[in-house]
């Protein structure tokens, strides 16, 4: 795997180089998910497509920071309510909605 620069070193890179930065975050990222079992890897992948996207509408580095805590948060909530109540998550039903078909114009 690829080693973590410290501090210092990333702190130059985003001040200096942050297209190779951002080369590093993902090498970091895809290592990260091909050390996970297959049966996580398509919803890791989908999770860091998100974020990225996400991430791709920041105007400075605090709202990415800001940005990144906020989803990673988001879905701890989800997994702290998955684990500690799983009836309820199981329970939870989509509202599906009908909508009215097209009338053909006169």
């Amino acid at each position: 795997m690829t080693e973590l620069p410290n501090f210092d070193q990333l702190r130059w890179l985003a001040d200096n180089e942050p297209d190779e930065l951002e080369e590093l975050q993902k090498t970091l990222c895809k290592e990260a998910i091909d050390c996970c079992p297959e049966s996580n890897k398509e919803q890791l992948i989908s999770m860091q497509y998100h974020l990225e996207q996400q991430l791709s509408r920041c105007t400075n580095p605090y709202h990415r920071c800001y940005l990144a805590i906020s989803i990673m948060n988001d879905k701890f909530i989800s997994l702290n309510t998955i684990m500690n109540s799983p009836q309820e998550f199981r329970q939870q039903n989509a509202k599906i909605l009908t909508l009215p078909s097209k009338k053909p114009a006169d």
